[in-house]
């Protein structure tokens, strides 16, 4: 019996190593969306927040908002004032917004993507790596 189990396990590492699956790095996988990202940068307490998402040709406007958040303990709040909103009609956009005078902390950048195909949307959400000031 352990036999078998130890050559089914191997069996399934080797195809998850052939096919690139990773039980950690789970993708999904959209219909109209390319690419998103959502980046930040903080220099001289000053954050700097950048998203960027690009859809197939059959994409036809882009809505995002950006929310600059901080952690308190576990939990990720939006800081006051630092909620920014932008479209696009085209298959790409990039939003990009700046808050100054941080207090010390952890921050991230939470991007969430509306891209639409004629009257059909998906959301995308994608979140930014932590920066400390």
């Amino acid at each position: 019996m352990k036999k078998r189990l130890s050559a089914l396990l191997l069996v399934v590492i080797v195809l998850s190593l052939i096919c690139g699956i990773t039980a950690y790095a789970v993708e999904p996988r959209y219909i109209y969306t390319t690419s998103a990202t959502s980046t930040i940068n903080i220099s001289s307490s000053t954050a700097y927040c950048k998203g960027t998402a690009r859809g197939n040709s059959s994409v036809t406007k882009i809505e995002a908002t950006q929310y600059l958040e901080k952690k308190s303990g576990t939990t990720w709040s939006t800081v006051s004032g630092c909620t920014w909103s932008d479209s696009a009609s085209s298959n790409s956009l990039t939003i990009s917004n700046s808050k100054s005078n941080l207090t010390s902390g952890t921050y991230r950048v939470r991007t969430v993507f509306k891209v639409y195909s004629g009257n059909n949307y998906e959301t995308v959400e994608k979140i930014s790596s932590e920066a400390t000031v």
